[in-house]
């Protein structure tokens, strides 16, 4: 899930950060985090903001990929 999301992601315009491994991705394309969770839920994809997470997540979104592999590849298509 994460091979599918991480490039599809960057290829959208996010920087991915601090996500080596584990369930979710650290993800930014440096503006205001509620600005990107806006943009990516009009694209239908829900993330959290990163400020839920501390004031070092104010410019992250978190993208967990914890979602069933048809979901995970319905918001790669959702990036293109």
């Amino acid at each position: 899930r994460r091979a599918l999301l991480r490039p599809a992601l960057e290829a959208a315009g996010w920087r991915i950060e601090h996500s080596e491994a584990g369930l979710y991705l650290w993800a930014t394309n440096g503006t205001d985090c509620w600005k990107q969770v806006r943009s990516l839920a009009d694209r239908g994809i829900l993330v959290a903001p990163g400020d839920f997470y501390g004031r070092a997540g104010a410019e992250h979104v978190r993208i967990a990929a914890t979602a069933s592999d048809e979901r995970i590849s319905a918001a790669v298509r959702r990036l293109q």
